[in-house]
C-alpha cells in the first residue's frame, strides 16, 4: 500500500476516535432527573430506553412514568444519541410511526430547561434530563446503571 494513502486513513481514525471521545465527554455533560418522590435513586440504561421509546409506562410501585424531554437542541441531541443509541432523525421518526399508528404519543417536549425541570419537581412520576449546569435542586438526579 502507498505511505501517502496511510497518512489519511490513519487521520480519519484519529478523527472519529475524537469525535467519539467529545460524544462522551457531552454526555457527561448531562443529568438525569426524576421527581423527588420517585421510588428508586438509579435506572438502568435499557430501561431509560425503554421508558423514552414508549415501551415502559409504569414504575415499580404502579405510578404512570411521565417522560419529558427538551424539543431541540444540543442538550436534547446529546440525550437521545448517548443515552437513547439512536440519531435524532430515527427517534423523531419512530415516534412518528407510533402516533400514525395509534399506538403511542412521544414524551412530552419543553423548550427550556427550566421549565422542563420545573415540571419534573411537580408531576409525579416523571423524569427528564437537563445539562449537568442546570439548576436541579428541586428534583432528583437518577443514576444511570450500565452506561
Amino acid at each position: 500500500m502507498n505511505r501517502n494513502f496511510r497518512r489519511p486513513i490513519a487521520w480519519l481514525w484519529a478523527a472519529a476516535f475524537c469525535v467519539i471521545l467529545a460524544g462522551a465527554a457531552m454526555a457527561d455533560d448531562l443529568v438525569i432527573i426524576g421527581n423527588p418522590n420517585l421510588p428508586a435513586p438509579s435506572l438502568e440504561a435499557k430501561e431509560l430506553q425503554r421508558i423514552y421509546m414508549g415501551k415502559q409506562t409504569r414504575w415499580g410501585n404502579d405510578l404512570a412514568i411521565v417522560p419529558v424531554m427538551l424539543k431541540s437542541g444540543t442538550v436534547h441531541d446529546t440525550f437521545v444519541e448517548s443515552y437513547l443509541g439512536r440519531s435524532v432523525h430515527r427517534f423523531v421518526t419512530y415516534w412518528r410511526q407510533m402516533v400514525f399508528t395509534g399506538k403511542g404519543m412521544p414524551p412530552r417536549s419543553f423548550t427550556s430547561e427550566n421549565e422542563l425541570v420545573d415540571f419534573v419537581a411537580k408531576t409525579p412520576g416523571s423524569v427528564g434530563y437537563a445539562s449537568a449546569r442546570a439548576n436541579v435542586q428541586s428534583v432528583k438526579v437518577i443514576l444511570i446503571a450500565g452506561d
